[in-house]
Order: C-alpha cells, then structure tokens, then sequence
C-alpha cells in the first residue's frame, strides 16, 4: 500500500492522507513538474473483494462521469491512470474547505438563508450532472464540501461520484442487480428498494433530505438500513420539515416536504424545478456565509472565545489518545485548525474539559505529530451519528506551530489573490 511521501508514477509526490477506506486512500499530492496540488485517489492491487478488477472499473467511471461534466459546482478531475505495479489512481482538484457534515456537526442546524443557498447551488450543479446522462446515487453532507473562491465568495461544491450511475450499457454490471447504493439516510425509497429504474429523482431526494437536515437538525429517516427502510416505504406520509422547526417559513417547508416525497411522482420531476421552486420561496438566497467560526451555545461561548488564532479548512485523519479508559484510542478526522487548536469530527465521543494526545499530519510536509491538546468543547449530532469536538493546543512544539502557521498564512494570501 502507498503511503505519504511515496511517488506515485513518477510524478505526484504523496504528501499526507485526506482519508482512508476499504477500497483505497485519498491523498493531498503534489505534481513533481508542475508544483500543482491535487487530492488522489489510490486503489492499490490487494487480495478479496470486492476485486481489483471491479475497483478499478469503478475509479474508471468515476473519472469517466466528472471528465464528463464541465461546472464549477463539481470536483475537477485532472488525471488518471494504472502504474506499473498495478495501482489504479484518480487525480482531481484539491478542495480546501469544509464539509457541510462537518458544519452540521459544529452547528446542529443552519439558517433558512443558508440552507436554501447550499441547496440551490447543489441543484445547479446536479442539473449539469443530470444534463450529462449521471445519477450521483450519494448526494450528501459528507461529499459537499463548502470553499471560498478566488474572490471570497462561498461555494459549494459536489464530489464523490464513486457510485453514480451512468447511462450507458452494462453500468450496471458494476454494482449488481439489486444492489443497494447509497447512505439509508438520503436514499430514496426506490434506492432502498433496490430497483433497477432509479433515475435522477432519487437526487431530487437527497437534496431534500440534506436540506431537511439543513433546517432541523434531523433527517427525516433516522437509524440503520432496515429501520430507514420500514419508514420510507411505509404508509405513513413523510414528515414535514416544519414539524421539527416550526420556525421554517412555510413556503420552504412546501418545497422540501415535495422533495422528499415517497412516490417519485409527486415530487420535483428536476434539481431545475426544484431549484425554481426553492429560489420562488426564499429569493435572493445563493450566497453562503458559512466558513466564519459557527456560532455556539452560552455555556460553550467563552471557552471556545478564548482561541484567538485564524484558522483555515484542513481535512486529515486523526488519532486521540485518551487517558483512564478502556478503549484509550478513538479516530476521526480534522475540518480546520489553527495555532490555538484544531476541530475533530469522529463516530465516537469524549467528554468535555479533559486532555488527549492528538496524533495527525501536519498541513506543509506531512510529517506526523502528536500533541496535547484540551477538549474544550463537545457536540453530539445523532442525525449524523458523528460528533464534534472543540480542541486547544498545550505547549505546542516550535515545529509544529511553524508548519501551522505556513499553512494557515499560506490559506489566507490563496483566499486573497
């Protein structure tokens, strides 16, 4: 298996993991010629399944389904190809933001204001998904991500199409007859089902169950695969989104209850629709100001104020090392970090006002570092079955506070230019 600081095919140096899974690793990468920085998927050759054939075919159509589309609302791919010992790999832009998951998981909830911007700029950029001939199948917090533009403006952007569907022959040959794709949270019923028609309006759905999750802090179907299953298909009409926040203007709550309709005729018959109806109900709504620090609870407020440093978006995995427990590690990954401390997403938990070692790769050279650091603050989001934990550094090494600093300083003067 590769890992950071390898070359791969002799020309994109591997600096540091973005995320690990069974089928391969993200890496943060730079181009060896060109100096470009690029995020790379690896799919290494390895015994069990599913197969290394399969794997590759995948990686290959998702290369295939972005070079397809052509929007600054999806990833960029850049590059692709197999190496001599076998490794498949996917080059694609590197995004420097933060994942609407991650956002959700530090705020519970976002503005009406906010929710409908994410939401009509993720219709734009699946209308162009659509238009190409692919389903997305796994629209979700976790694979939009929210950055700045060259002139400071918020965007969203779409990635992950690992399991989109493609209009054309033997596609499906790739995930089985019958096979069920997605996250149970946003699938539609039809993808629940498994069926072998399911088209773009099961898009159309997951946009209205993130923006469900968006507005009330809840999906509309919580659990595991069978319990989502029993719900979504049930006779029982689907929730309003207004029977969670009754704050919700009723024009919008119209609009998302629509969306995530049972029976795919009666929703939106299009993200275009949708998005006409969203930008009807909530107009002016498509800039977001989502990348400020969230705000916090009253009990939580002066501790976290006590971090003064400027942070910037940094995805990585991380490690905790707890003290006095059973199980004394837990992981998870970083959303943004600065000189003062970092934000940890992870599916377990710790409790507030203790102190962990925090194991990670440090943003300019990869190298890892473990440091102290106090948990200042913890937020569970059920919904997400993650939580988010506010952590400040102790005495944090000169090394460590340099390549910080270059990072953080280096995500300013991009953000600027």
């Amino acid at each position: 298996m590769l890992e950071a600081g390898d070359v791969l095919d002799g020309r994109y140096q591997l600096l540091r993991d973005l995320g690990r899974g069974a089928a391969g690793v993200v890496f943060e990468a730079k181009h060896l010629f060109t100096g470009r920085f690029a995020a790379v998927k690896v799919v290494a050759a390895k015994p069990g399944p599913p197969s290394v054939a399969e794997l590759r075919a995948r990686l290959q159509r998702e290369g295939q389904a972005l070079a397809s589309i052509r929007h600054p609302g999806v990833v960029e791919v850049l590059d692709g190809g197999v190496t001599h010992d076998g490794a498949s790999y996917l080059v694609m832009e590197m995004l420097e933001g933060r994942t609407l998951e991650g956002l959700l998981a530090a705020r519970t909830r976002l503005s009406v204001q906010d929710a409908a911007a994410v939401a009509l700029q993720l219709c734009d950029a699946l209308a162009a998904v659509h238009q190409a001939g692919i389903v997305h199948r796994d629209v979700k917090p976790s694979n939009i991500i929210v950055m700045r533009d060259t002139d400071d403006h918020e965007r969203v952007k779409l990635v992950d199409f690992g399991v989109a569907k493609m209009e054309q022959p033997g596609d499906d040959k790739l995930t089985g007859a019958g096979a069920v794709i997605g996250t149970p949270a946003y699938m539609s019923p039809e993808q629940l089902l498994a069926l072998d028609d399911v088209d773009h309006r099961s898009d159309v759905y997951a946009v209205g169950a993130t923006m469900f999750e968006c507005l009330a802090g809840a999906v509309p179907y919580a659990g595991n695969y069978p319990q989502v299953l029993l719900a979504a298909t049930g006779e029982q009409p689907s929730p309003s989104v207004r029977s969670v926040n009754a704050d919700v203007p009723l024009p919008v709550a119209l609009v998302v209850d629509r969306a995530i309709a049972k029976s795919r005729d009666s929703r939106f018959s299009s993200v275009h629709e949708l998005g006409g109806a969203l930008a009807a109900a909530m107009p002016g709504a498509r800039t977001t100001r989502l990348l400020g620090p969230p705000p916090l609870p009253r009990q939580e407020h002066a501790a976290v104020q006590r971090r003064r440093a400027v942070r910037a978006p940094y995805n990585t995995p991380v490690q905790l090392v707890l003290r006095g427990r059973q199980s004394p590690t837990m992981d998870g990954r970083t959303e943004d970090i600065s000189e003062g401390g970092i934000l940890v997403l992870s599916r377990d938990g710790c409790a507030a006002d203790q102190r962990v070692a925090v194991r990670f790769a440090l943003p300019m050279e990869g190298k890892i570092a473990s440091v102290e650091a106090d948990v200042r603050w913890v937020r569970a989001s059920p919904a997400l079955g993650i939580c988010a934990m506010g952590l400040a550094f102790v005495d944090l090494p000169a090394p460590v506070r340099t390549s910080i600093a270059a990072y953080v300083g280096l995500m300013a003067d991009h953000n600027q230019a």
